[in-house]
C-alpha cells in the first residue's frame, strides 16, 4: 500500500471534500480519486459515500482511517531514526494565518530545510488542534485560551504574548498629523476602522467587530469588513482604515502602533505552539527540544 496514497486519503477523510483536499495537497482532484479508488481496490472495500459535492467516511472507512493514521506515523517514525538525511521528512504545520504568519519564522529556524519539507495549512484553531489530535498536523500555533479546556493529550510551548492595539499605515493623517503619537481616544474614533468579519483566531464572530474592540465602551465607525487577513492588512497600510489588531503585526515595521491615552480595557492573549507527545517521533522531540532553548534564550 502506498504510503503518499494513505497521506492523500487521510486529507480527503478530514475535509470531506475532494476539490478542498486537492488544493491542500496541490495535487487535482482526479488525482486523489484515484489513490482513493486504489485503497479501495486493495482493501476490496468502499470506504467514503457521496454526499451531494461533498464525501464523507462510513463505518468502514472510520476504521480503515485508524490504521492509517498508525501506519503513516509509524513510517515516519522509520524514516526519521533511519534515514540519516538521505531522506526529507514532511512535517505539517497548522494555525491561523494571523499566527502562523508572525510567529512561523522562528518555529522554522529550527527545521533546516534541506532536511525537513515543510507544509503549512492555515486553519481556524479547532481545526488546528483536532488536526494535531489525529495526527494530521505535527504541530500546531494556537492561544492558549484555545487548548484552556479539554485536549488533556496535547503539551504546548509558551510562544509568548501579544496585547491587542490600534494601528495605522505610514500613510494614514493621523500619523501625519501627530508626530509624537500619542492620541487620545477621542482622536483616533474621528477615523473609519477595518475589521475582520470573524475573529482572527477562532473564526466565530464575535461581538460586532470580532476584535476584541468594545464597541459598547466606545463606539466607532467600522467602513470595512475583511473575510481574509491579508485584505485587512493591505486596508491599514495604504492608509484607508485604522484597525484594532494584535500588536505583533508591527513587527515587520510597516504598520505603527498608535499610544492611545487612556483606553479604558486591556485585551491579551498567549500563543504557544501545540503537539502530541503519543505521537512524537524522534525527529519532532529533537525539534521540541531546539526551540526550548532557542525561546530561552531569546
Amino acid at each position: 500500500m502506498d504510503l503518499n496514497d494513505l497521506r492523500y486519503f487521510l486529507t480527503v477523510a478530514r475535509s470531506n471534500n475532494l476539490q478542498v483536499a486537492a488544493k491542500e495537497l496541490n495535487k487535482t482532484p482526479g488525482a486523489l480519486s484515484k489513490a482513493i479508488r486504489r485503497i479501495e481496490a486493495l482493501t476490496n472495500t468502499q470506504l467514503f459515500e457521496r454526499q451531494g459535492r461533498n464525501i464523507r467516511l462510513n463505518l468502514q472507512g472510520e476504521r480503515f482511517c485508524d490504521y492509517a493514521r498508525v501506519i503513516v506515523h509509524e513510517s515516519e517514525q522509520a524514516i526519521s531514526a533511519f534515514g540519516q538525511g538521505q531522506h526529507k521528512t514532511l512535517v505539517n504545520i497548522s494555525g491561523p494565518v494571523v499566527l502562523l504568519h508572525y510567529l512561523l519564522p522562528e518555529v522554522l529556524d529550527c527545521l533546516p530545510d534541506h532536511q525537513f519539507q515543510v507544509h503549512i495549512a492555515a486553519q481556524w484553531e479547532g481545526e488546528a488542534l483536532k488536526q494535531v489530535s489525529d495526527g494530521s498536523a505535527h504541530f500546531a500555533i494556537v492561544t492558549a485560551e484555545a487548548i484552556a479546556s479539554g485536549n488533556a493529550d496535547i503539551a504546548k510551548i509558551d510562544l509568548g504574548e501579544t496585547e491587542f492595539a490600534v494601528m495605522a499605515g505610514p500613510a494614514h493623517p493621523l500619523l501625519q498629523q501627530n508626530r509624537n503619537n500619542i492620541l487620545s481616544h477621542e482622536s483616533i474614533l474621528q477615523y473609519p476602522f477595518a475589521c475582520p468579519a470573524v475573529s482572527p483566531f477562532c473564526g466565530i464572530k464575535r461581538g460586532i467587530g470580532s476584535d476584541g474592540w468594545r464597541d459598547d465602551v466606545l463606539s466607532r465607525e467600522i467602513a470595512y469588513r475583511c473575510d481574509d487577513f491579508s485584505t485587512l492588512l493591505m486596508l491599514v497600510q495604504q492608509g484607508r482604515a485604522l484597525a484594532y489588531m494584535p500588536d505583533l503585526c508591527a513587527a515587520s515595521g510597516i504598520l505603527e502602533r498608535l499610544n492611545v491615552c487612556q483606553l479604558p480595557w486591556h485585551y491579551r492573549e498567549k500563543l504557544c505552539l501545540v503537539y502530541k507527545p503519543s505521537k512524537a517521533s524522534g525527529w519532532l522531540n529533537r525539534f521540541v527540544s531546539e526551540l526550548q532553548i532557542q525561546l530561552s534564550r531569546a
